[in-house]
Protein backbone atom coordinates (compact mmCIF):
# COMPACT_ATOMS: atom_id res chain seq x y z
CA UNK A 1 0.00 0.00 0.00
CA UNK A 2 2.75 2.49 0.93
CA UNK A 3 4.92 1.54 -2.07
CA UNK A 4 2.91 4.01 -4.18
CA UNK A 5 3.69 7.02 -1.97
CA UNK A 6 7.07 7.94 -3.61
CA UNK A 7 5.41 8.00 -7.04
CA UNK A 8 2.55 10.17 -5.74
CA UNK A 9 4.96 12.53 -3.98
CA UNK A 10 7.10 12.96 -7.10
CA UNK A 11 4.04 13.63 -9.25
CA UNK A 12 2.65 16.23 -6.86
CA UNK A 13 5.99 17.97 -6.32
CA UNK A 14 6.25 18.37 -10.08
CA UNK A 15 3.16 20.59 -9.98
CA UNK A 16 4.83 23.31 -7.87
CA UNK A 17 6.02 25.34 -10.84
CA UNK A 18 4.63 28.84 -10.99
CA UNK A 19 2.07 29.99 -13.49
CA UNK A 20 -1.52 31.14 -13.38
CA UNK A 21 -3.73 28.30 -14.52
CA UNK A 22 -6.58 28.04 -12.08
CA UNK A 23 -7.11 28.36 -8.33
CA UNK A 24 -7.97 25.31 -6.24
CA UNK A 25 -11.67 25.49 -5.29
CA UNK A 26 -12.40 24.96 -1.56
CA UNK A 27 -16.19 25.31 -1.82
CA UNK A 28 -18.00 22.32 -3.23
CA UNK A 29 -20.46 19.49 -2.65
CA UNK A 30 -20.06 16.06 -4.19
CA UNK A 31 -21.85 12.72 -4.16
CA UNK A 32 -21.29 9.35 -5.74
CA UNK A 33 -20.58 5.65 -5.61
CA UNK A 34 -18.26 4.07 -3.01
CA UNK A 35 -16.70 0.63 -2.92
CA UNK A 36 -15.18 -0.87 0.23
CA UNK A 37 -12.66 -3.71 0.49
CA UNK A 38 -12.02 -4.64 4.12
CA UNK A 39 -9.89 -7.76 4.38
CA UNK A 40 -11.97 -9.80 1.96
CA UNK A 41 -15.34 -8.28 2.85
CA UNK A 42 -16.59 -6.18 -0.06
CA UNK A 43 -19.45 -3.69 0.07
CA UNK A 44 -20.90 -1.03 -2.21
CA UNK A 45 -22.54 2.19 -1.17
CA UNK A 46 -22.69 5.92 -1.61
CA UNK A 47 -20.91 9.02 -0.37
CA UNK A 48 -21.86 12.66 0.17
CA UNK A 49 -19.15 15.21 0.99
CA UNK A 50 -18.32 18.88 0.90
CA UNK A 51 -15.92 21.65 1.85
CA UNK A 52 -16.63 25.29 2.65
CA UNK A 53 -13.99 28.02 2.86
CA UNK A 54 -14.78 30.27 5.85
CA UNK A 55 -12.23 32.95 5.02
CA UNK A 56 -9.03 33.02 3.00
CA UNK A 57 -7.50 30.04 4.79
CA UNK A 58 -9.90 28.27 7.20
CA UNK A 59 -12.24 25.58 5.83
CA UNK A 60 -14.94 23.24 7.15
CA UNK A 61 -15.45 19.75 5.76
CA UNK A 62 -17.89 16.89 6.05
CA UNK A 63 -18.08 13.39 4.57
CA UNK A 64 -20.70 10.66 4.97
CA UNK A 65 -20.32 7.15 3.52
CA UNK A 66 -22.87 4.32 3.71
CA UNK A 67 -22.00 0.74 2.79
CA UNK A 68 -24.48 -2.11 2.55
CA UNK A 69 -23.83 -5.72 1.58
CA UNK A 70 -25.19 -9.04 2.87
CA UNK A 71 -22.53 -9.36 5.60
CA UNK A 72 -21.41 -5.70 5.83
CA UNK A 73 -23.62 -2.73 6.75
CA UNK A 74 -22.11 0.39 8.21
CA UNK A 75 -21.75 4.16 8.07
CA UNK A 76 -18.70 6.44 8.30
CA UNK A 77 -19.02 10.11 9.25
CA UNK A 78 -16.26 12.75 9.19
CA UNK A 79 -16.75 16.34 10.40
CA UNK A 80 -13.85 18.74 10.71
CA UNK A 81 -11.95 21.88 9.94
CA UNK A 82 -8.59 22.78 8.55
CA UNK A 83 -6.18 25.39 7.36
CA UNK A 84 -5.11 25.77 3.75
CA UNK A 85 -1.82 27.32 2.75
CA UNK A 86 -1.38 28.48 -0.87
CA UNK A 87 1.99 27.34 -2.22
CA UNK A 88 1.59 28.69 -5.76
CA UNK A 89 -1.26 30.18 -7.77
CA UNK A 90 -2.53 26.66 -8.50
CA UNK A 91 -1.30 24.52 -5.58
CA UNK A 92 -2.40 24.50 -1.93
CA UNK A 93 -1.14 22.53 1.05
CA UNK A 94 -3.57 21.87 3.91
CA UNK A 95 -3.75 20.54 7.46
CA UNK A 96 -6.93 19.36 9.15
CA UNK A 97 -8.46 17.78 12.26
CA UNK A 98 -11.70 15.79 12.21
CA UNK A 99 -14.23 14.05 14.41
CA UNK A 100 -14.78 10.48 13.12
CA UNK A 101 -17.69 8.10 13.75
CA UNK A 102 -18.14 4.54 12.48
CA UNK A 103 -21.51 2.83 13.02
CA UNK A 104 -21.83 -0.91 12.34
CA UNK A 105 -24.39 -3.58 13.20
CA UNK A 106 -22.15 -4.72 16.06
CA UNK A 107 -20.83 -1.45 17.50
CA UNK A 108 -20.55 2.31 17.26
CA UNK A 109 -17.13 3.91 17.69
CA UNK A 110 -15.95 7.51 17.68
CA UNK A 111 -12.52 9.05 17.43
CA UNK A 112 -10.49 11.59 15.52
CA UNK A 113 -8.26 11.98 12.50
CA UNK A 114 -5.49 14.35 11.49
CA UNK A 115 -4.44 14.91 7.89
CA UNK A 116 -2.09 16.88 5.70
CA UNK A 117 -2.09 17.04 1.95
CA UNK A 118 -1.61 18.86 -1.31
CA UNK A 119 -4.23 19.85 -3.91
CA UNK A 120 -3.11 21.16 -7.28
CA UNK A 121 -4.74 22.26 -10.52
CA UNK A 122 -2.15 20.79 -12.87
CA UNK A 123 -4.27 21.90 -15.84
CA UNK A 124 -7.30 24.24 -15.91
CA UNK A 125 -9.55 21.14 -16.05
CA UNK A 126 -7.62 18.67 -13.84
CA UNK A 127 -7.06 18.69 -10.09
CA UNK A 128 -4.79 16.11 -8.42
CA UNK A 129 -4.56 15.63 -4.67
CA UNK A 130 -2.62 13.51 -2.20
CA UNK A 131 -3.06 13.20 1.54
CA UNK A 132 -1.41 11.45 4.48
CA UNK A 133 -3.08 11.16 7.84
CA UNK A 134 -3.61 9.50 11.16
CA UNK A 135 -7.01 7.86 11.84
CA UNK A 136 -7.84 6.87 15.44
CA UNK A 137 -11.26 5.34 15.97
CA UNK A 138 -10.50 1.86 17.32
CA UNK A 139 -6.73 1.67 16.83
CA UNK A 140 -4.51 4.39 15.44
CA UNK A 141 -3.69 3.87 11.77
CA UNK A 142 -1.71 5.79 9.17
CA UNK A 143 -3.85 6.65 6.14
CA UNK A 144 -3.32 7.83 2.59
CA UNK A 145 -5.64 9.19 -0.06
CA UNK A 146 -5.11 10.08 -3.72
CA UNK A 147 -7.69 11.68 -5.98
CA UNK A 148 -8.25 13.27 -9.36
CA UNK A 149 -11.11 15.54 -10.45
CA UNK A 150 -11.78 16.47 -14.05
CA UNK A 151 -13.74 19.73 -14.50
CA UNK A 152 -15.74 19.52 -17.72
CA UNK A 153 -17.17 22.99 -16.91
CA UNK A 154 -15.86 25.55 -14.40
CA UNK A 155 -18.46 24.33 -11.85
CA UNK A 156 -18.95 20.60 -12.59
CA UNK A 157 -16.40 17.81 -12.21
CA UNK A 158 -16.20 14.04 -12.04
CA UNK A 159 -13.72 12.53 -9.62
CA UNK A 160 -12.00 9.29 -8.73
CA UNK A 161 -10.32 8.66 -5.38
CA UNK A 162 -8.69 5.84 -3.46
CA UNK A 163 -8.17 5.82 0.31
CA UNK A 164 -6.33 3.32 2.48
CA UNK A 165 -6.93 2.98 6.22
CA UNK A 166 -4.95 0.01 7.63
CA UNK A 167 -6.45 -3.03 5.80
CA UNK A 168 -9.49 -1.11 4.50
CA UNK A 169 -9.51 0.32 0.96
CA UNK A 170 -12.22 2.74 -0.20
CA UNK A 171 -12.58 3.68 -3.87
CA UNK A 172 -15.05 6.40 -4.93
CA UNK A 173 -16.47 7.77 -8.17
CA UNK A 174 -18.14 11.15 -7.59
CA UNK A 175 -19.79 14.12 -9.26
CA UNK A 176 -18.81 17.54 -7.85
CA UNK A 177 -20.48 20.93 -7.99
CA UNK A 178 -18.17 23.85 -7.07
CA UNK A 179 -19.71 27.13 -5.96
Amino acid sequence: MYKRLPILTAALLGTFSTGALSDVNWQYVEAGYSELDAGGADADGFTVAGKYLMDNNIYLNGDYKHFDESNVDFDMLTLGAGYRMPLTSRTDAYFGANFERVDTRASDDSGFSLNAGIRSMIMPELELAGQLGYYDVDDGDVTFKVSANYYFTPRWAVGLSHEGIDDVDITQLTARYAF
